[in-house]
């Protein structure tokens, strides 16, 4: 796998070598991220927000958020 300077120089390079904007700023966090997919600790599917601060794995550098729920249908009777 490539290291994050490579991934970084690919990104700029697709977006068409920027020396500003949104693309230039986060091209170090994109190529953190994708760093992070080959991580010797792999994510759990199963894990939950244990201290409620909307982030599932504390302590990572890339931190996913934790899986929505909704309501499909009212609560209440009427």
């Amino acid at each position: 796998m490539a290291n994050k300077a490579e991934i970084k120089k690919a990104i700029l390079s697709v977006a068409g070598n920027p020396e500003s904007g949104v693309v230039f700023r986060l091209a170090d966090q994109f190529a953190e991220a994708i760093v992070g997919l080959d991580a010797k600790v792999p994510s759990k599917s199963d894990a939950r927000d244990s201290d409620t601060d909307g982030l599932v794995q504390d302590g990572t550098s890339f931190e996913r958020p934790t899986k929505e729920t909704r309501t499909t249908k009212p609560e209440e009777k009427r």
